[in-house]
Protein backbone atom coordinates (compact mmCIF):
# COMPACT_ATOMS: atom_id res chain seq x y z
CA UNK A 1 0.00 0.00 0.00
CA UNK A 2 1.39 3.32 -1.20
CA UNK A 3 1.78 6.05 1.56
CA UNK A 4 3.67 9.20 1.45
CA UNK A 5 6.75 9.54 2.62
CA UNK A 6 6.06 13.18 4.26
CA UNK A 7 2.85 14.57 6.00
CA UNK A 8 1.02 17.08 4.34
CA UNK A 9 -0.09 20.25 6.19
CA UNK A 10 -3.01 21.53 3.85
CA UNK A 11 -4.87 24.28 4.65
CA UNK A 12 -8.76 23.00 3.88
CA UNK A 13 -10.87 26.14 3.26
CA UNK A 14 -13.98 25.76 4.80
CA UNK A 15 -17.35 26.32 2.99
CA UNK A 16 -19.90 28.48 4.33
CA UNK A 17 -23.00 25.79 3.92
CA UNK A 18 -20.76 23.20 6.43
CA UNK A 19 -19.86 25.66 8.79
CA UNK A 20 -23.46 26.34 9.14
CA UNK A 21 -24.67 23.12 9.34
CA UNK A 22 -24.70 20.77 12.75
CA UNK A 23 -23.11 17.45 11.92
CA UNK A 24 -22.90 17.07 15.86
CA UNK A 25 -26.19 17.43 16.87
CA UNK A 26 -26.72 21.13 18.42
CA UNK A 27 -28.08 19.98 21.73
CA UNK A 28 -25.13 17.38 22.32
CA UNK A 29 -23.11 20.05 21.65
CA UNK A 30 -24.55 22.19 24.34
CA UNK A 31 -24.87 19.00 26.50
CA UNK A 32 -28.72 19.35 26.72
CA UNK A 33 -30.60 16.59 28.53
CA UNK A 34 -32.69 14.00 26.08
CA UNK A 35 -36.50 14.75 25.67
CA UNK A 36 -38.66 12.22 26.99
CA UNK A 37 -39.83 9.98 23.95
CA UNK A 38 -43.03 8.86 22.84
CA UNK A 39 -43.56 5.39 23.57
CA UNK A 40 -45.58 3.16 21.23
CA UNK A 41 -46.83 -0.42 22.09
CA UNK A 42 -45.20 -3.25 21.14
CA UNK A 43 -45.80 -5.03 18.44
CA UNK A 44 -46.47 -9.03 17.50
CA UNK A 45 -43.73 -10.16 16.28
CA UNK A 46 -44.29 -13.91 16.38
CA UNK A 47 -47.37 -12.66 14.10
CA UNK A 48 -45.35 -11.45 11.47
CA UNK A 49 -42.73 -14.24 11.25
CA UNK A 50 -45.45 -16.37 10.33
CA UNK A 51 -46.41 -14.34 7.41
CA UNK A 52 -42.90 -13.62 6.61
CA UNK A 53 -42.18 -17.41 6.32
CA UNK A 54 -45.00 -17.49 3.60
CA UNK A 55 -44.15 -14.26 1.64
CA UNK A 56 -40.21 -14.75 1.88
CA UNK A 57 -40.61 -17.94 -0.23
CA UNK A 58 -42.32 -15.44 -3.16
CA UNK A 59 -39.84 -13.33 -5.07
CA UNK A 60 -42.17 -11.48 -7.37
CA UNK A 61 -43.15 -9.64 -3.56
CA UNK A 62 -40.60 -6.99 -2.05
CA UNK A 63 -38.98 -8.33 0.86
CA UNK A 64 -40.79 -7.21 4.00
CA UNK A 65 -38.03 -6.06 7.45
CA UNK A 66 -40.40 -3.95 9.00
CA UNK A 67 -43.67 -2.70 9.54
CA UNK A 68 -45.03 0.95 9.30
CA UNK A 69 -46.21 2.60 12.43
CA UNK A 70 -48.45 5.58 11.92
CA UNK A 71 -48.10 8.34 14.37
CA UNK A 72 -48.82 11.92 13.71
CA UNK A 73 -46.52 14.65 14.52
CA UNK A 74 -45.58 18.02 14.13
CA UNK A 75 -43.98 21.26 15.58
CA UNK A 76 -46.97 21.06 18.04
CA UNK A 77 -45.54 18.27 19.62
CA UNK A 78 -42.10 17.72 21.54
CA UNK A 79 -39.78 20.55 22.81
CA UNK A 80 -39.30 24.06 22.00
CA UNK A 81 -35.62 25.73 23.20
CA UNK A 82 -34.45 29.40 22.31
CA UNK A 83 -30.95 29.49 22.39
CA UNK A 84 -29.33 32.56 24.00
CA UNK A 85 -28.70 34.32 20.19
CA UNK A 86 -32.33 34.38 19.12
CA UNK A 87 -32.29 30.90 16.86
CA UNK A 88 -34.43 28.05 18.09
CA UNK A 89 -34.10 24.27 18.71
CA UNK A 90 -37.11 21.65 18.16
CA UNK A 91 -36.92 18.03 19.56
CA UNK A 92 -39.13 15.23 19.40
CA UNK A 93 -38.04 11.52 20.71
CA UNK A 94 -40.20 8.42 19.78
CA UNK A 95 -39.69 5.01 20.98
CA UNK A 96 -40.79 1.75 19.26
CA UNK A 97 -39.96 -0.81 21.64
CA UNK A 98 -38.04 -3.98 20.54
CA UNK A 99 -37.19 -2.14 17.04
CA UNK A 100 -33.79 -2.70 15.57
CA UNK A 101 -33.69 0.17 13.28
CA UNK A 102 -36.40 2.96 12.58
CA UNK A 103 -36.76 4.79 9.63
CA UNK A 104 -39.54 8.08 8.94
CA UNK A 105 -42.15 8.95 6.46
CA UNK A 106 -42.46 13.14 6.22
CA UNK A 107 -46.10 14.00 5.10
CA UNK A 108 -44.91 17.36 5.16
CA UNK A 109 -41.18 18.49 4.82
CA UNK A 110 -40.52 21.93 3.73
CA UNK A 111 -37.13 23.78 5.38
CA UNK A 112 -36.55 27.18 5.45
CA UNK A 113 -32.70 28.66 4.02
CA UNK A 114 -30.30 28.34 6.82
CA UNK A 115 -32.44 26.00 8.61
CA UNK A 116 -31.43 21.85 9.38
CA UNK A 117 -33.21 18.74 10.42
CA UNK A 118 -31.24 15.95 11.54
CA UNK A 119 -32.37 12.64 13.23
CA UNK A 120 -29.84 10.23 15.77
CA UNK A 121 -30.99 7.18 17.85
CA UNK A 122 -30.94 6.62 21.84
CA UNK A 123 -27.44 6.59 22.52
CA UNK A 124 -26.06 8.83 19.85
CA UNK A 125 -23.81 6.64 18.15
CA UNK A 126 -25.84 6.85 14.63
CA UNK A 127 -27.40 9.59 12.94
CA UNK A 128 -28.75 10.80 9.53
CA UNK A 129 -27.40 12.96 7.38
CA UNK A 130 -28.07 16.64 8.03
CA UNK A 131 -31.16 17.58 5.78
CA UNK A 132 -31.43 21.03 4.81
CA UNK A 133 -33.61 23.19 1.84
CA UNK A 134 -31.93 20.97 -0.59
CA UNK A 135 -34.17 18.22 0.31
CA UNK A 136 -37.04 20.19 -0.12
CA UNK A 137 -39.54 18.16 -2.68
CA UNK A 138 -41.91 19.97 -4.97
CA UNK A 139 -44.57 16.70 -3.49
CA UNK A 140 -43.72 18.07 0.50
CA UNK A 141 -42.73 14.56 1.53
CA UNK A 142 -39.48 12.70 2.37
CA UNK A 143 -38.61 9.41 3.23
CA UNK A 144 -35.56 8.75 5.53
CA UNK A 145 -33.29 5.80 5.68
CA UNK A 146 -32.78 3.49 8.59
CA UNK A 147 -31.64 4.75 12.31
CA UNK A 148 -30.17 1.85 14.93
CA UNK A 149 -32.17 1.06 17.64
CA UNK A 150 -35.85 1.76 18.91
CA UNK A 151 -35.67 5.42 19.94
CA UNK A 152 -35.12 7.94 17.34
CA UNK A 153 -34.94 12.12 18.33
CA UNK A 154 -35.98 14.40 15.58
CA UNK A 155 -33.75 17.63 15.99
CA UNK A 156 -34.92 20.77 14.01
CA UNK A 157 -32.39 23.89 14.50
CA UNK A 158 -34.03 27.02 13.11
CA UNK A 159 -31.65 29.91 13.01
CA UNK A 160 -32.51 34.14 14.30
CA UNK A 161 -33.23 35.34 11.06
CA UNK A 162 -36.26 32.84 10.36
CA UNK A 163 -38.90 34.04 11.74
CA UNK A 164 -41.30 30.78 11.21
CA UNK A 165 -40.77 27.59 10.70
CA UNK A 166 -41.77 25.99 7.29
CA UNK A 167 -43.90 23.04 7.46
CA UNK A 168 -42.60 19.36 8.98
CA UNK A 169 -45.05 16.70 10.11
CA UNK A 170 -44.37 13.05 10.52
CA UNK A 171 -46.62 10.95 9.20
CA UNK A 172 -45.37 7.65 9.87
CA UNK A 173 -42.31 5.33 11.24
CA UNK A 174 -41.29 2.47 10.03
CA UNK A 175 -40.48 -0.28 12.47
CA UNK A 176 -36.93 -2.47 11.37
CA UNK A 177 -37.69 -6.04 13.36
CA UNK A 178 -35.49 -8.54 11.14
CA UNK A 179 -32.40 -6.47 10.08
CA UNK A 180 -29.75 -6.44 12.90
CA UNK A 181 -27.32 -3.56 13.05
CA UNK A 182 -27.71 -1.45 9.66
CA UNK A 183 -24.67 1.58 10.34
CA UNK A 184 -22.18 -1.10 11.99
CA UNK A 185 -22.06 -4.40 11.71
CA UNK A 186 -20.54 -6.46 14.91
CA UNK A 187 -21.72 -10.07 13.35
CA UNK A 188 -23.47 -11.68 10.99
CA UNK A 189 -23.90 -11.44 6.97
CA UNK A 190 -24.79 -7.62 6.43
CA UNK A 191 -28.61 -6.80 7.76
CA UNK A 192 -29.85 -10.38 7.41
CA UNK A 193 -28.55 -13.78 7.37
CA UNK A 194 -28.92 -14.28 3.28
CA UNK A 195 -28.11 -17.80 2.35
CA UNK A 196 -25.08 -19.29 2.87
CA UNK A 197 -24.72 -20.15 -1.22
CA UNK A 198 -24.56 -16.62 -1.75
CA UNK A 199 -21.36 -14.99 -3.00
CA UNK A 200 -20.51 -11.14 -2.08
CA UNK A 201 -19.66 -9.25 -5.04
CA UNK A 202 -16.39 -9.09 -4.93
CA UNK A 203 -16.04 -12.69 -5.27
CA UNK A 204 -14.69 -13.90 -8.52
CA UNK A 205 -16.90 -14.60 -11.42
CA UNK A 206 -14.57 -15.30 -14.08
CA UNK A 207 -11.81 -13.76 -16.03
CA UNK A 208 -14.82 -13.08 -19.02
CA UNK A 209 -15.99 -11.19 -16.68
CA UNK A 210 -14.67 -9.81 -13.57
CA UNK A 211 -13.29 -6.04 -14.74
CA UNK A 212 -17.05 -5.20 -16.25
CA UNK A 213 -18.32 -6.22 -12.48
CA UNK A 214 -16.37 -4.36 -11.08
CA UNK A 215 -17.65 -1.42 -12.85
CA UNK A 216 -21.13 -2.96 -12.73
CA UNK A 217 -21.92 -3.45 -9.02
CA UNK A 218 -21.14 0.62 -9.08
CA UNK A 219 -24.63 0.79 -10.62
CA UNK A 220 -26.41 -1.22 -7.93
CA UNK A 221 -28.34 -0.35 -5.05
CA UNK A 222 -30.45 -1.58 -1.78
CA UNK A 223 -33.15 0.30 -2.96
CA UNK A 224 -35.78 0.98 0.45
CA UNK A 225 -39.32 1.18 -0.46
CA UNK A 226 -40.48 3.48 2.54
CA UNK A 227 -43.29 1.24 3.38
CA UNK A 228 -41.14 -1.50 5.61
CA UNK A 229 -40.34 -3.54 2.47
CA UNK A 230 -36.99 -3.70 0.26
CA UNK A 231 -35.91 -3.98 -3.76
CA UNK A 232 -32.87 -3.73 -5.57
CA UNK A 233 -32.66 -1.56 -8.43
CA UNK A 234 -29.80 0.17 -11.17
CA UNK A 235 -28.49 3.54 -12.03
CA UNK A 236 -28.91 3.58 -15.75
CA UNK A 237 -27.24 5.83 -18.73
CA UNK A 238 -29.04 7.10 -21.38
CA UNK A 239 -28.20 8.23 -25.12
CA UNK A 240 -27.44 11.94 -24.06
CA UNK A 241 -24.61 10.61 -21.39
CA UNK A 242 -26.23 13.36 -18.95
CA UNK A 243 -26.22 11.21 -15.92
CA UNK A 244 -29.81 11.71 -15.24
CA UNK A 245 -30.53 9.74 -12.38
CA UNK A 246 -32.78 7.02 -13.72
CA UNK A 247 -33.37 4.06 -11.65
CA UNK A 248 -34.71 0.71 -13.19
CA UNK A 249 -36.23 -1.80 -10.67
CA UNK A 250 -39.16 -3.99 -11.03
CA UNK A 251 -42.63 -2.62 -11.25
CA UNK A 252 -43.94 -5.20 -8.66
CA UNK A 253 -41.50 -2.94 -6.03
CA UNK A 254 -44.51 -0.34 -6.57
CA UNK A 255 -47.25 -1.99 -5.06
CA UNK A 256 -48.64 -0.35 -1.59
CA UNK A 257 -45.55 2.47 -1.83
CA UNK A 258 -44.96 5.61 -2.88
CA UNK A 259 -41.81 6.21 -4.62
CA UNK A 260 -41.41 9.76 -3.38
CA UNK A 261 -40.59 8.24 -0.06
CA UNK A 262 -38.32 5.81 -1.65
CA UNK A 263 -34.46 5.88 -0.88
CA UNK A 264 -31.66 4.02 -2.17
CA UNK A 265 -28.10 3.18 -0.74
CA UNK A 266 -25.01 3.02 -3.16
CA UNK A 267 -21.84 0.59 -2.64
CA UNK A 268 -23.08 -1.03 0.01
CA UNK A 269 -19.79 -3.83 -0.68
CA UNK A 270 -18.20 -6.04 2.01
CA UNK A 271 -13.82 -5.35 1.10
CA UNK A 272 -13.42 -8.99 2.67
CA UNK A 273 -16.20 -11.24 0.53
CA UNK A 274 -17.94 -14.31 1.64
CA UNK A 275 -17.86 -16.57 -1.39
CA UNK A 276 -20.49 -19.18 -0.92
CA UNK A 277 -19.81 -20.67 2.64
CA UNK A 278 -21.09 -19.90 5.96
CA UNK A 279 -18.68 -17.72 7.35
CA UNK A 280 -19.53 -13.69 7.65
CA UNK A 281 -19.37 -11.01 5.04
CA UNK A 282 -17.03 -7.92 6.63
CA UNK A 283 -19.63 -4.88 6.66
CA UNK A 284 -18.05 -1.46 5.81
CA UNK A 285 -19.86 1.86 7.18
CA UNK A 286 -20.53 3.72 3.94
CA UNK A 287 -23.41 5.84 3.69
CA UNK A 288 -23.89 7.13 -0.02
CA UNK A 289 -27.56 7.42 0.24
CA UNK A 290 -30.56 9.39 -1.20
CA UNK A 291 -34.42 10.35 -0.47
CA UNK A 292 -36.83 10.68 -2.85
CA UNK A 293 -37.75 9.60 -6.66
CA UNK A 294 -40.33 10.33 -9.14
CA UNK A 295 -42.34 7.32 -10.81
CA UNK A 296 -41.36 8.07 -14.73
CA UNK A 297 -42.72 4.54 -16.44
CA UNK A 298 -44.05 1.34 -15.58
CA UNK A 299 -45.54 -1.88 -17.30
CA UNK A 300 -46.50 -5.15 -16.30
CA UNK A 301 -45.99 -7.23 -18.99
CA UNK A 302 -42.12 -6.96 -18.41
CA UNK A 303 -42.49 -6.48 -14.89
CA UNK A 304 -40.50 -2.74 -14.95
CA UNK A 305 -40.25 0.69 -13.17
CA UNK A 306 -38.49 3.57 -14.52
CA UNK A 307 -38.26 6.02 -11.45
CA UNK A 308 -36.13 9.56 -11.26
CA UNK A 309 -34.06 10.85 -7.93
CA UNK A 310 -35.02 14.29 -7.18
CA UNK A 311 -31.52 15.29 -6.42
CA UNK A 312 -28.53 14.80 -9.09
CA UNK A 313 -25.52 12.17 -8.22
CA UNK A 314 -23.01 14.04 -6.74
CA UNK A 315 -20.22 15.12 -8.97
CA UNK A 316 -17.81 13.22 -6.48
CA UNK A 317 -19.91 9.69 -5.55
CA UNK A 318 -18.05 6.90 -7.23
CA UNK A 319 -20.79 5.29 -8.66
CA UNK A 320 -21.65 4.21 -12.20
CA UNK A 321 -24.61 4.65 -15.00
CA UNK A 322 -25.21 0.83 -16.23
CA UNK A 323 -25.64 1.07 -19.84
CA UNK A 324 -28.29 -1.66 -21.61
CA UNK A 325 -29.11 -3.83 -24.77
CA UNK A 326 -32.41 -3.07 -26.48
CA UNK A 327 -32.38 -5.90 -28.66
CA UNK A 328 -33.65 -8.75 -27.05
CA UNK A 329 -31.13 -11.12 -28.07
CA UNK A 330 -30.12 -14.46 -26.23
CA UNK A 331 -27.15 -13.85 -23.77
CA UNK A 332 -24.13 -16.27 -24.42
CA UNK A 333 -24.39 -16.04 -20.10
CA UNK A 334 -25.74 -14.04 -18.13
CA UNK A 335 -24.72 -12.62 -14.51
CA UNK A 336 -27.07 -10.63 -11.69
CA UNK A 337 -25.82 -8.16 -9.07
CA UNK A 338 -28.40 -8.12 -6.06
CA UNK A 339 -28.87 -7.55 -2.29
CA UNK A 340 -30.65 -10.26 -1.24
CA UNK A 341 -32.88 -10.17 2.06
CA UNK A 342 -31.44 -6.15 2.48
CA UNK A 343 -27.91 -7.86 2.43
CA UNK A 344 -24.55 -6.62 1.34
CA UNK A 345 -24.31 -7.05 -2.55
CA UNK A 346 -23.92 -10.32 -4.31
CA UNK A 347 -23.53 -12.07 -7.46
CA UNK A 348 -24.66 -14.90 -9.43
CA UNK A 349 -23.40 -16.38 -12.15
CA UNK A 350 -25.57 -19.08 -14.87
CA UNK A 351 -23.49 -19.98 -17.90
CA UNK A 352 -26.66 -21.65 -19.55
CA UNK A 353 -27.85 -18.65 -22.17
CA UNK A 354 -31.50 -17.94 -21.04
CA UNK A 355 -34.19 -18.09 -22.63
CA UNK A 356 -37.49 -16.48 -23.28
CA UNK A 357 -40.67 -17.16 -21.82
CA UNK A 358 -44.00 -15.90 -21.00
CA UNK A 359 -44.80 -16.26 -16.78
CA UNK A 360 -48.39 -15.82 -17.05
CA UNK A 361 -48.43 -12.81 -19.47
CA UNK A 362 -45.48 -11.58 -18.16
CA UNK A 363 -42.35 -11.54 -21.56
CA UNK A 364 -39.39 -12.71 -19.46
CA UNK A 365 -35.85 -14.57 -19.69
CA UNK A 366 -36.04 -17.77 -17.53
CA UNK A 367 -33.29 -18.82 -15.66
CA UNK A 368 -33.46 -22.30 -16.30
CA UNK A 369 -34.28 -24.97 -13.28
CA UNK A 370 -35.13 -28.53 -12.69
CA UNK A 371 -38.92 -27.62 -12.52
CA UNK A 372 -38.92 -25.20 -15.26
CA UNK A 373 -36.94 -24.96 -18.36
CA UNK A 374 -34.18 -28.28 -17.86
CA UNK A 375 -31.66 -26.73 -16.23
CA UNK A 376 -29.92 -26.63 -13.45
CA UNK A 377 -30.44 -23.23 -12.23
CA UNK A 378 -27.28 -20.89 -11.59
CA UNK A 379 -24.11 -21.69 -11.34
CA UNK A 380 -22.48 -19.74 -8.89
CA UNK A 381 -24.89 -17.80 -6.16
CA UNK A 382 -28.36 -17.30 -6.35
CA UNK A 383 -31.16 -14.60 -5.97
CA UNK A 384 -33.81 -14.73 -2.61
CA UNK A 385 -36.66 -12.41 -1.81
CA UNK A 386 -35.13 -8.46 -1.65
CA UNK A 387 -33.31 -9.07 -4.78
CA UNK A 388 -36.74 -8.24 -6.56
CA UNK A 389 -35.82 -5.85 -9.21
CA UNK A 390 -32.15 -6.47 -9.58
CA UNK A 391 -30.16 -6.50 -13.06
CA UNK A 392 -29.69 -9.25 -15.28
CA UNK A 393 -26.34 -8.49 -17.57
CA UNK A 394 -25.43 -9.49 -20.36
CA UNK A 395 -21.93 -10.61 -21.25
CA UNK A 396 -21.29 -7.45 -22.55
CA UNK A 397 -22.41 -5.97 -19.11
CA UNK A 398 -25.53 -4.86 -20.25
CA UNK A 399 -28.42 -4.64 -18.69
CA UNK A 400 -31.10 -7.05 -20.38
CA UNK A 401 -33.52 -7.62 -17.50
CA UNK A 402 -34.72 -7.07 -13.64
CA UNK A 403 -35.57 -9.67 -11.10
CA UNK A 404 -39.18 -10.66 -11.73
CA UNK A 405 -39.66 -13.62 -9.19
CA UNK A 406 -38.94 -17.63 -9.39
CA UNK A 407 -37.81 -20.34 -7.30
CA UNK A 408 -34.42 -20.49 -6.99
CA UNK A 409 -33.25 -20.43 -3.51
CA UNK A 410 -29.82 -21.98 -1.07
CA UNK A 411 -29.96 -25.07 0.07
CA UNK A 412 -27.22 -25.07 2.37
CA UNK A 413 -23.98 -23.72 0.71
CA UNK A 414 -25.63 -24.98 -2.55
CA UNK A 415 -28.21 -23.76 -4.82
CA UNK A 416 -31.50 -25.50 -5.29
CA UNK A 417 -30.91 -25.84 -8.80
CA UNK A 418 -33.92 -24.11 -9.92
CA UNK A 419 -35.14 -21.11 -11.88
CA UNK A 420 -35.72 -17.57 -12.19
CA UNK A 421 -37.64 -15.03 -14.17
CA UNK A 422 -36.60 -11.59 -15.25
CA UNK A 423 -38.50 -9.41 -17.29
CA UNK A 424 -36.96 -8.74 -20.31
CA UNK A 425 -35.95 -5.03 -21.50
CA UNK A 426 -36.31 -5.75 -25.11
CA UNK A 427 -40.06 -5.78 -24.35
CA UNK A 428 -40.16 -2.66 -22.01
CA UNK A 429 -38.17 -0.69 -24.52
CA UNK A 430 -40.95 -0.24 -26.77
CA UNK A 431 -44.08 -1.85 -25.00
CA UNK A 432 -47.28 -0.07 -24.75
CA UNK A 433 -47.69 3.48 -26.87
CA UNK A 434 -46.73 6.36 -24.25
CA UNK A 435 -43.43 6.94 -22.47
CA UNK A 436 -45.10 6.45 -19.22
CA UNK A 437 -45.31 2.56 -20.08
CA UNK A 438 -41.59 2.11 -21.66
CA UNK A 439 -38.21 2.94 -21.56
CA UNK A 440 -37.19 4.12 -24.51
CA UNK A 441 -38.32 7.67 -24.15
CA UNK A 442 -36.54 8.01 -21.30
CA UNK A 443 -33.28 6.55 -22.09
CA UNK A 444 -33.16 7.52 -25.90
CA UNK A 445 -34.40 11.04 -25.24
CA UNK A 446 -33.12 13.06 -28.46
CA UNK A 447 -34.65 9.18 -30.35
CA UNK A 448 -30.94 8.08 -31.97
CA UNK A 449 -32.00 5.01 -32.62
CA UNK A 450 -29.38 3.47 -30.44
CA UNK A 451 -29.97 -0.50 -29.68
CA UNK A 452 -27.20 -0.83 -27.22
CA UNK A 453 -25.02 1.15 -24.62
CA UNK A 454 -22.20 0.95 -22.50
CA UNK A 455 -21.82 1.95 -18.60
CA UNK A 456 -20.93 5.53 -17.89
CA UNK A 457 -18.79 6.09 -14.63
CA UNK A 458 -19.86 9.07 -12.02
CA UNK A 459 -15.94 9.70 -11.20
CA UNK A 460 -13.47 8.00 -12.97
CA UNK A 461 -10.86 6.52 -9.87
CA UNK A 462 -7.30 8.29 -9.30
CA UNK A 463 -4.28 7.27 -8.32
CA UNK A 464 -3.90 9.11 -5.14
CA UNK A 465 -6.27 11.28 -3.09
CA UNK A 466 -7.66 14.91 -4.21
CA UNK A 467 -9.01 16.34 -1.40
CA UNK A 468 -10.92 19.38 -2.59
CA UNK A 469 -14.36 18.41 -3.35
CA UNK A 470 -14.15 15.29 -1.93
CA UNK A 471 -13.04 15.80 1.70
CA UNK A 472 -13.71 18.11 4.07
CA UNK A 473 -12.18 17.99 7.55
CA UNK A 474 -13.09 20.16 9.92
CA UNK A 475 -12.46 22.26 12.46
CA UNK A 476 -8.89 22.63 12.99
CA UNK A 477 -7.62 23.41 15.53
CA UNK A 478 -10.00 21.10 17.12
CA UNK A 479 -11.49 20.27 21.26
CA UNK A 480 -13.85 17.45 21.07
CA UNK A 481 -14.71 16.73 17.78
CA UNK A 482 -13.34 16.03 14.36
CA UNK A 483 -15.37 16.28 11.07
CA UNK A 484 -14.43 14.52 8.21
CA UNK A 485 -17.04 15.13 5.51
CA UNK A 486 -16.39 11.94 2.66
CA UNK A 487 -18.32 12.72 -0.82
CA UNK A 488 -16.32 9.68 -2.79
CA UNK A 489 -15.14 7.15 -1.06
CA UNK A 490 -17.08 4.09 0.44
CA UNK A 491 -14.44 1.92 1.85
CA UNK A 492 -12.42 4.90 3.36
CA UNK A 493 -10.52 3.80 6.98
CA UNK A 494 -8.11 6.25 8.99
CA UNK A 495 -5.45 5.80 11.31
CA UNK A 496 -4.60 8.65 14.17
CA UNK A 497 -0.90 8.84 15.61
CA UNK A 498 0.12 11.60 18.31
CA UNK A 499 3.73 13.13 17.78
CA UNK A 500 6.05 10.38 18.39
CA UNK A 501 3.86 8.27 16.01
CA UNK A 502 1.55 5.63 18.33
CA UNK A 503 -1.47 4.98 17.21
CA UNK A 504 -4.21 6.65 19.23
CA UNK A 505 -6.90 5.50 17.31
CA UNK A 506 -8.03 3.70 14.04
CA UNK A 507 -11.32 2.91 12.74
CA UNK A 508 -13.99 3.43 9.40
CA UNK A 509 -14.97 6.84 7.58
CA UNK A 510 -16.86 5.30 5.03
CA UNK A 511 -19.90 7.39 5.93
CA UNK A 512 -20.66 10.52 4.04
CA UNK A 513 -20.66 12.25 7.51
CA UNK A 514 -18.39 11.17 10.23
CA UNK A 515 -17.41 12.50 13.79
CA UNK A 516 -14.03 11.72 15.34
CA UNK A 517 -14.23 11.97 19.13
CA UNK A 518 -10.59 13.23 20.57
CA UNK A 519 -12.34 14.41 23.56
CA UNK A 520 -9.88 11.99 25.64
CA UNK A 521 -6.69 13.07 23.87
CA UNK A 522 -4.58 15.93 25.41
CA UNK A 523 -3.76 19.10 23.89
CA UNK A 524 -1.45 18.63 21.14
CA UNK A 525 -0.15 17.84 17.37
CA UNK A 526 -1.44 15.15 16.07
CA UNK A 527 -1.87 13.25 12.31
CA UNK A 528 -5.07 11.91 10.87
CA UNK A 529 -3.95 9.58 7.98
CA UNK A 530 -6.96 8.63 5.62
CA UNK A 531 -6.38 5.82 4.25
CA UNK A 532 -8.49 4.53 0.08
CA UNK A 533 -8.70 0.97 0.63
CA UNK A 534 -9.88 0.91 -2.74
CA UNK A 535 -7.19 2.64 -4.70
CA UNK A 536 -4.27 2.01 -2.13
CA UNK A 537 -4.07 6.02 -2.13
CA UNK A 538 -3.51 7.63 1.29
CA UNK A 539 -2.60 10.98 2.78
CA UNK A 540 -1.82 12.52 5.93
CA UNK A 541 -3.19 16.00 7.82
CA UNK A 542 -2.00 17.69 10.90
CA UNK A 543 -4.55 18.02 13.83
CA UNK A 544 -4.32 20.50 16.23
CA UNK A 545 -6.41 19.39 19.56
CA UNK A 546 -6.90 22.62 21.66
CA UNK A 547 -8.81 23.82 24.64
Amino acid sequence: MKRFATFFLLMISFMKVLSQVPEIPLSTQMEMEDVIPIELPPIDIEALAVEDSIQDLDKSLPWRYGIARPIVLDFSNGEWTTLSNGSKLWRVAIKSPGALNLGVNFTRFQLPDGATLQMYNGDKTDASKVYTSENNRHSNVLGSWFIEGDVITLEYFQPPHVSNPYAIQVGSIIHGYRMGKVRQMVEGRGLEDSGDCNYDVNCSVGSDFESKKNILKKAVALLNLGNGYLCSATLVNNTSLDKTPYLLTANHCLENSDPALWSVRFNWVSPNPICGTDGESTDIESNFTMSGTELLAHNSKSDFALVKLYNEIPASWDVVFAGWDSRDVTPQFQVGIHHPQGDIMKVCRDNDPAIKQDANGTKTWLIRGISAGNGNGWDLGTTESGSSGSPLFNEDGNIIGQLYGGQSFCDGTETNADYDLYGRFGISWNVGTTKETRLKDWLDPTNTGQTQLGPLENALNIGEFELTGQLFIYPNPASQYIMIMNTRYPNLTYRFFNMIGQEMSVGNMSNSENALNISSFPEGIYFLQLIDEDSDGSITKKIIISR
